[in-house]
């Protein structure tokens, strides 16, 4: 019994563990500046998953900002919004607090037009999504909810056999 426990506690520590926050410094070790091509920090975002609650950290030397700015100014490398960060600091901390979609860009001289900007989606972090007013039926994704159950008929398995 207690051999069935101890695979228990280990397969929910699993999931606890999967469902961590993640920090992403933004661009590697390359950091937060001006980049080699256009699509540079495009194709560094492209193949990640980012989560709400996950952190974007952005570290540069010289002279940068970062600010979060909506589609419009994305596209037009404008920001009509607050920046999130200054041309005075070397590192900043963006904590993706929401799902949907999110755009940054760097305001300083032509820094945006040539590719220090990138946009991502955020997504909820668990398979339960947050009620929506349609009526199309939920879909249920790999998440919280099909690793508990998965942990829950791993312990069912260990305790019959």
């Amino acid at each position: 019994m207690a051999k069935h426990i101890g695979l228990f506690i280990v397969a929910l520590s699993l999931l606890f563990a999967a469902t961590e926050a993640m920090q992403y410094d933004v661009g590697d070790s390359f950091g937060w500046t001006t980049p080699p091509n256009q699509t540079f920090y495009s194709d560094w975002a492209r193949p990640k998953t980012f989560l709400a609650g996950d952190s974007l950290v952005f570290k540069w030397t010289g002279d940068h900002t970062v600010a979060d700015v909506t589609m419009e100014d994305y596209n037009n490398c404008t920001s009509s919004s607050p920046f999130t960060g200054s041309p005075n600091g070397t590192e900043f901390m963006v904590t993706l607090d929401r799902p949907g979609r999110r755009y940054f860009i760097c305001t300083v001289d032509n820094h945006c037009e040539r590719g220090q900007k990138f946009s991502i989606n955020v997504e909820w972090p668990f398979s339960a999504q947050p009620p929506s007013h349609d009526n199309s039926a939920p879909t249920l994704s790999y998440g919280v909810l099909p690793a508990f159950l998965s942990a829950i008929a791993v312990y069912y398995f260990f305790t019959r056999f």
